[in-house]
């Protein structure tokens, strides 16, 4: 620890009011942080326990210290440190929880301090039990140290360590004798009475008795009654152990910095009031803070690289909670294996794809911890497929054939028919002993552009890379093709009307042309007998004008021009009449 924690906690006792400022007192002697026994030998595999404490000097006292302790954890390893019958109630180090170790750095650090002065010569900070581990001489020491005086100005009135040494021996091998009982205190000599309850433990970090956790730092905690005077504990292998007569303080939970072993252990815990210690209870909890072995994967293809479902040869084990299951991804996809399933020694791989693959194969134990390993390698593909034959262009009505070959007989063809990428239409056939292959797609496609391919695949699921891509387009049927029947039926009946109104017509013209020929005739006959009755006329009047038969010379030209122009008339509204019969395409009737 630093000097500014101890600084710290000095200015945080004294701003508050706990320290009492005495200047008029002298402190007569400096303090002396010291391990109580000094000296000892301890059987190989046994525990004890040291004290560190501190002697005041003497005067004002003091109110805080702090300091560093090493050891060489060769020889010792701490088992349990406990601030219970502490001379200090608050704690600077281990974030406020009290004295701190580390077994693999062999050392222990403490600071603290209280707001009453403590003035006597054997106060006692907290107590260490070692546990020991080889036999030989070896020291514990402290390495720094601070003491500050209840003057009010935290004076560090630290002058020297008392530091210990320990002879670590073997056991005789001698018939055991009775371990002597402990000197009992007077409390202890005491009437009893009624003995506190057997503690109910629990667990944060280790709910299930039953179930392995990678925590190998437990924390336990249990109820504290009104009339407890102190509390023991104690984490064994053994189920039935007791945690021993010393008080760990009156605290209700505890966690274990120091990593406890992998596999089943038990924590142990006990009450004391007045009356004494109460029945132990013990608390089983199983741990397994080692991941599984390392292991390494072997692919066997059995000699064949176009092999799609090879081996996975691999094996583990897990000594603390046993291994329980595996997850095997292949490409990035997982699966959960039951080891029942690599019992045999291998795992066998679901058929592949052509090409290169990563499987990552992860063992987990009981407690979740996770060994791993990866492998990579490369599938070869069959030989691809041949399309020998396929339209270019298609109607919707037509049959889609597509033949071709491979190089392998009595094998599955896949064929794809691709318009979109979501819209495929597969199919598959088999081909014949000599490889070749035929495919009929009778259903109906839609009008577009399509791709067609095709891709092999065996009896053991190996497949061939996809063979060459082919254009489709599918067009629409011709207005013929979709219609024909109906337009042949439109067109006859179109052209039957048109036959019946054009004979229609015929027959009105006809029937016109025959009423115009008639009245032509007629007016032509009028004309004639009109004109023969002008002449007549014409005779008449030049008589009746000249009173005489017969005509003078005179009466002779007159009647000649005037007959002259009744046949030019005639001639003329004849040959108007004849032309009206040739308009109307009439032949003319032949006078009778």
């Amino acid at each position: 620890m630093k000097k500014a924690i101890s600084v710290f906690l000095f200015l945080l006792l004294f701003l508050t009011g706990f320290l009492p400022f005495t200047p008029c007192l002298a402190q007569t002697g400096g303090a002396v942080l010291f391990l109580s026994p000094s000296v000892g030998d301890y059987n190989i595999g046994s525990s004890f326990t040291v004290t560190v404490a501190v002697n005041s000097g003497g005067g004002a006292g003091i109110n805080a210290a702090e300091g560093l302790i090493k050891y060489d954890n060769s020889y010792l390893t701490v088992s349990k440190v406990s601030n219970a019958g502490s001379i200090f109630s608050l704690w600077t180090s281990n974030d406020g929880k009290g004295p701190g170790y580390s077994n693999t750095g062999g050392k222990i650090t403490f600071g603290g301090g209280s707001p009453v002065a403590y003035k006597a010569s054997n106060g006692t900070i907290f107590t260490i039990t070692f546990s020991t581990k080889k036999i030989g001489a070896t020291e514990v020491k402290f390495s720094s140290g601070i003491v500050l005086a209840a003057d009010g100005k935290g004076t560090n009135i630290f002058s020297g360590f008392g530091n210990a040494k320990f002879n670590i021996i073997e056991a005789e091998k001698t018939e055991e004798k009775p371990k002597p009982k402990p000197k009992l205190k007077e409390e202890d000599t005491a009437p009893k009475g009624l003995l506190p309850p057997l503690p109910d433990i629990s667990s944060e970090t280790h709910l299930e008795k039953d179930i392995w956790y990678q925590s190998n730092n437990p924390e336990f905690s249990w109820k504290i009654l009104a009339d407890l005077t102190g509390v023991s504990f104690l984490i064994t292998d053994i189920s039935d152990s007791d945690p021993g007569p010393e008080s760990d303080g009156i605290i209700e939970n505890v966690l274990f910095d120091e990593d406890v072993a992998d596999g089943e252990q038990y924590f142990h815990i006990k009450y004391k009031n007045k009356s004494g210690w109460g029945q132990i209870a013990h608390r089983k909890f199983l741990v397994d803070a080692t991941p599984p072995k390392d292991f390494e994967i072997a692919y066997d293809s059995n000699g064949d690289p176009t092999n799609p479902a090879a081996k996975l040869c691999f094996k583990t084990e897990d000594k603390a909670s046993g291994l329980d299951y595996y997850k095997i991804s292949i490409d990035d996809i997982g699966e959960r294996v039951d080891t029942i399933e690599i019992d045999k020694g291998y795992y066998q791989l679901r058929p592949l794809a052509p090409g290169r693959h990563k499987v990552q194969v992860i063992a987990y134990d009981k407690a979740g911890n996770a060994a791993s390993s990866s492998i990579g390698f490369i599938v070869e593909p069959l030989k691809s497929p041949i399309i020998t034959s396929i339209p270019k262009v298609i109607n919707k009505k037509e049959e889609l054939i597509i033949r071709g070959t491979s190089f392998y007989p009595q094998v599955t063809i896949k064929i794809y028919i691709s318009k979109e990428e979501d819209d495929l239409i597969e199919a598959s056939v088999k081909t014949d002993d000599e490889g070749n292959w035929s495919y009929f797609h009778k259903d109906e496609l839609e009008k577009g552009m399509y791709e067609v391919w095709a891709k092999l695949i065996d009896d053991r699921g190996a497949q061939s890379l996809d063979s060459t891509k082919y254009l489709l387009s599918v067009v629409s049927l011709s207005i013929i093709d979709r219609f024909g029947l109906w337009i042949i039926i439109i067109l006859l009946i179109i052209i039957a009307l048109l036959v019946s109104y054009i004979m229609y017509q015929r027959k009105e013209f006809n029937e016109e042309k025959t009423r115009i020929m008639r009245e032509t005739a007629e007016v032509k006959t009028k004309l004639s007998k009109i004109f023969a009755a002008l002449r007549e006329e014409l005779e008449e009047l030049v008589q009746m004008a000249d009173k005489k038969p017969g005509f003078s010379e005179a009466e002779r030209k007159v009647k000649e021009k005037l007959e002259e122009s009744l046949d030019i008339s005639e001639e003329f509204i004849s040959k108007e009449v004849t032309d009206v019969e040739k308009e109307i395409k009439l032949p003319k009737k032949k006078e009778k």
